[in-house]
């Protein structure tokens, strides 16, 4: 058994990605993919994070790549890096600047598709 470093992730997952025939429309190939745009989000990876950088990149490797599902491809990979970029929901407990009454606490709760907010102690 050996222990493995990679050096650079990102282009490390495109080249897994690309030399692997990332245009037949197979599940791994979505897998893939999906890896890579993580790898560049997970990263930080501003050059990779430009749709044009990743077409050109894909074209000095795949010239002959189908140019409607490129098309489709970038605009994944975009709505995939804004997905990255958006943060979640609140987490279960934060401090707003509302007032409440001294030792309550506000609870947002949902029921049958209405938000209802209520004070109750802290106990």
């Amino acid at each position: 058994m050996a222990l493995v470093r990679i050096r650079q992730p990102v282009e490390y997952s495109f080249l897994q990605w690309i030399n692997n025939h990332p245009d037949s429309g197979h599940w791994a190939d979505k897998e893939r993919f999906l890896r890579f745009v993580k790898t560049v989000c997970r990263y930080n990876a501003n050059r990779w994070k430009r749709s044009n950088y990743l077409k050109s990149r894909i074209l000095e490797v795949k010239p002959h790549f189908d140019p409607d599902l490129l098309d489709r491809l970038l605009d994944l990979y975009d709505d995939l890096i804004q997905f990255h970029k958006t943060g979640a929901c609140i987490s279960t407990q934060s401090v707003i600047n509302r007032t409440s009454t001294r030792g309550h606490y506000i609870e947002v709760r949902v029921r049958n598709g209405i938000i209802y907010e209520r004070e109750l102690p802290l106990t």
